[in-house]
């Protein structure tokens, strides 16, 4: 069963340098079939392809893939957040405020490399995976 909701910026990370230790986990996690996406994270790195040919691969890799459904509220919580955290100085990315609230909704640990997460636990009580 899927339990690790895995971002865009790790995706990136293995298609584009090969070997590092985040790809590393991530295959590990894929091998064991722990890995989830949400649509959002799907489309970010599918739009990313260089080619037809690539498209088609990823899209072949992310069939395997589940992801996660928008929880119901899920525009309530990103507007939510996002204005709490402006009022701490933070201006959060719409995406990256998605992906947290659906992780923390389906009860997922999100995997990724960008920082700017920490600063979302502050008002989205995501776990975030620790490598």
């Amino acid at each position: 069963m899927s339990q690790i909701l895995v971002d865009t910026s790790v995706w990136v990370e293995m298609f584009r340098k090969g070997r590092s230790r985040p790809v590393e986990v991530l295959g590990n996690l894929l091998k064991d079939g722990l890995v989830c996406v949400h649509g959002l994270v799907r489309a970010e790195v599918l739009s990313g392809a260089d080619s037809r040919a690539r498209y088609s691969e990823l899209e072949d890799l992310f069939s395997a893939v589940p992801v996660l459904p928008d929880p119901p509220d899920l525009w309530d919580r990103v507007g939510r957040a996002r204005f709490l955290l402006a009022r701490r100085g933070f201006q959060a990315a719409v995406a990256d405020v998605i992906v947290a609230v659906a992780a923390d909704h389906h009860n997922k640990t999100l995997f990724t490399l960008d920082k700017g997460f920490q600063r979302l636990r502050e008002v989205v009580p995501v776990r975030l995976l620790e490598f």
